[in-house]
């Protein structure tokens, strides 16, 4: 076992303990309130986690008399996630989790409760929003953005201008993490969307060879992106959509490049939870067009359901990743390619960092 796994184990028995004898606790740990409906929500806290309680708990409270209480989880839940089952302690009853997370949530032990949840005959659901374990509510781009105060004339259009760095000089910005750098390397190196995976990672490697020097700052955070992008101290980066927007929002000269991926973030219940039929329930109701048509009002990232579309103003679609003419440049990202091979293609990356940029 390693001293992560320890010290979380730790905490979560503390919390227990402490939740067991009244001791006032963190809200990431917080025990179910005395209500007998009532279910706890592990989401990823801070604005969205308001949002989401704008968009989808209150109002699901008022139609069921089901409350919501909702917990902020780690940046990466799936350690936490498997305590609270092997434990037994049953403190979440639903998780915000991605597909990468689900595969490693079921790669070894099941996890997971199954939804028992089919699309109703109103929706109209994006590609890979809906898996027998999971419900994805809300989808971010992987895309490119660029200054539009340095590209005045001619701007890049995709992927093959990102790395052309005659035509297109300046300042790159890249995530550092392979998770659609791989990708977008792919697609500049004239790989179909449609053949993608599985990656071909030697290419990949051959083609961020070619602009390693070209990059100024290799971002670790959504915040920095935006940070770099509205600064001007990159002219062109990587970037998720609603970090782009959010440069863009500020009064950033900033353009996005709708090519490249999207993901997804969602819902999944964890096994063994007594409150299976409520957690159901919550989750069936995030389905809704209307419900995600308010959260993507307040949160950057696009609805699943394209019926949403009815209910959010055009300008604001427009930055919207799912908005058709939008999603019409992006490849859903392979979940279970990166389930499998993201630990040895992490580490590959990291390596070919450390080296300078050659393997």
């Amino acid at each position: 076992m390693s001293a992560i796994t320890t010290i979380t184990r730790r905490k979560l028995l503390k919390a227990a303990g402490a939740a067991a004898s009244g001791v006032a606790l963190p809200a990431v740990w917080s025990g179910r309130a005395g209500a007998t409906e009532q279910i706890t929500v592990a989401d990823v806290g801070g604005a969205p986690g308001q949002a989401l309680r704008t968009a989808f708990y209150d109002p699901f409270e008022k139609a069921t008399g089901i409350r919501v209480e909702g917990v902020a989880h780690e940046s990466d839940p799936v350690t936490q996630f498997k305590l609270v089952v092997d434990t037994g302690s049953k403190i979440w009853d639903v998780c915000m989790v991605t597909p990468d997370d689900v595969a490693r949530l079921t790669a070894d032990k099941n996890y997971l409760e199954p939804l028992e949840i089919s699309k109703g005959p109103d929706d109209e659901l994006i590609p890979g929003a809906l898996l027998p374990n999971w419900f994805g509510f809300s989808a971010y781009g992987i895309v490119m953005a660029y200054r539009s105060d340095v590209y005045k004339k001619d701007a890049p259009t995709g992927w093959a201008d990102f790395w052309d760095t005659a035509k297109f000089p300046g300042r790159r910005g890249l995530y550092r993490s392979p998770k659609g750098v791989m990708e977008a390397a792919l697609l500049a190196d004239g790989v179909a969307p449609t053949d993608l995976y599985p990656l071909d990672i030697d290419r990949a490697f051959a083609k961020l060879d070619k602009l390693r020097s070209d990059v100024a700052v290799w971002w670790t955070s959504g915040a920095q992106n935006t940070q770099i992008l509205q600064s001007g101290e990159v002219d062109m980066a990587d970037t998720w959509s609603a970090r782009a927007f959010a440069a863009i929002d500020a009064g950033a000269p900033v353009n996005i490049v709708w090519k490249g991926l999207y993901s997804i973030d969602g819902w999944s219940i964890p096994r063994g939870t007594p409150k299976l039929k409520q957690a159901r329930q919550f989750v069936q109701f995030c389905m809704q067009a209307e419900r995600q048509a308010a959260y993507s009002t307040v949160v950057a990232n696009g609805p699943s359901n394209l019926k949403a579309y009815k209910f959010i103003a055009p300008e604001r679609a427009k930055v919207l990743p799912t908005l058709p003419e939008n999603l019409a440049g992006l490849t859903v990202r392979d979940y279970a390619y990166w389930g499998k091979n993201y630990a040895a293609v992490s580490d590959r990356f990291q390596e070919w960092l450390l080296m300078g940029g050659k393997r």
